[in-house]
């Protein structure tokens, strides 16, 4: 037998699969983005309070009276 033909039968190594691949990359951007925004939100925890708080009534304007011109 030649070395050729015994190396072309094993392969230590198959190339990774392309899903697996994208799966991985999707799975790190989510992960980026729920730390991201856990992030921002204990950053910013009065501006999300004051968010959260109910608005208040508008003011009411200067009542017509009701003439039209």
């Amino acid at each position: 037998m030649s070395p050729d033909a015994d190396s072309a039968e094993i392969q230590p190594h198959s190339p990774p699969r392309r899903g697996l691949r994208l799966l991985g990359t999707g799975l790190l951007i989510a992960t980026s983005a729920l730390f991201g925004g856990l992030a921002v939100a204990l950053w910013d925890r009065k501006s999300l309070a004051k968010l959260r708080q109910p608005s208040q009534p508008p003011i009411p304007s200067v009542a017509e009276d009701g003439n039209s011109e």
